[in-house]
This record gives C-alpha cells, sequence and structure tokens, in this order.
C-alpha cells in the first residue's frame, strides 16, 4: 500500500518538479548566451492570450505573449542589427497554469513603451528576436 501512494504521488508531483521556474542568469552567463545584446527605446508593446508553447507539462496553460518593438541606440554585441532600425523582439509571461506551478515564470520584466532598455537577444528569423528567458530585459529607467 505505501508504494501505491508513492506511486501516485509521483504521478502528481513529477510534472510539477520538472516544470518549475527558471532561475535568473547573471549579467556574464545573459552575454554568453545572447546572439544580441542592444540598447534602445520601446516604441511599442503589444500582447495577446493564447495556448502556451512554453508549458508541455499536462494540464491548461494560457500564456500572454508579448511583442514590444524597439528602436535601436547602439549595439553591444552581434552584427547584422543597426542603429535606428526597429526590431520586434517576443517575451511571455504565464496567463493560467491550472495545475499551478511553483516559482515565476515567463519574462520578468516587460518594458513599457517609452522605457529605455538593454536587451539580450537570441534571433528567430529576419526583424523577430526573442528575449533571453527569464530576466532578458533590463529597463533602464525604472
Amino acid at each position: 500500500m505505501k508504494n501505491y501512494f508513492k506511486i501516485v504521488a509521483l504521478i502528481i508531483f513529477f510534472p510539477i518538479t520538472v516544470f518549475s521556474a527558471v532561475p535568473p542568469m547573471d549579467p556574464k552567463e545573459l552575454n554568453q548566451r545572447s546572439d544580441f545584446v542592444v540598447k534602445g527605446k520601446v516604441i511599442g508593446v503589444s500582447s495577446k492570450i493564447s495556448k502556451s508553447n512554453a508549458e508541455k507539462a499536462i494540464g491548461i496553460h494560457i500564456d500572454k505573449k508579448f511583442k514590444v518593438i524597439i528602436r535601436i541606440q547602439s549595439v553591444l554585441k552581434g552584427k547584422g542589427i543597426k542603429v535606428g532600425q526597429e526590431v520586434i523582439i517576443r517575451a511571455w509571461q504565464p496567463s493560467v497554469r491550472i495545475p499551478p506551478m511553483p516559482g515565476p515564470q515567463g519574462h520578468d520584466p516587460i518594458p513599457d513603451k517609452g522605457d529605455s532598455v538593454k536587451v539580450y537577444l537570441h534571433k528567430k528569423s529576419e526583424n523577430n528576436y526573442t528575449a533571453l528567458h527569464p530576466n532578458g530585459f533590463k529597463i533602464n529607467n525604472k
């Protein structure tokens, strides 16, 4: 009977322990893992709610997906992005998690329109980037 409870507990809690929060990276790790490091001004932020692409565990998982547009003021790492260029950056935060997951998830913080930011980027496709997860945005004016 004890083994039965252990198996049930393992089945219930296994997805939670596997898919918990990703710890924030320190500046050195952010720099090493990024394809680009840029500074710029946020000129637009939009969001939509949709099924999670990030969470694969069993349950109901809905995310708020962001599209952050910045105008590049300087490029600190990488080639192919130019000063003055407008870049689309994708980010996300959880909206619904059933069952609830421990710890914070998604990108934190998400900048607002008008913010000055330093962003650690991974290139997805032409003019389509993601901020490194979870703390790829550094907001300079907050």
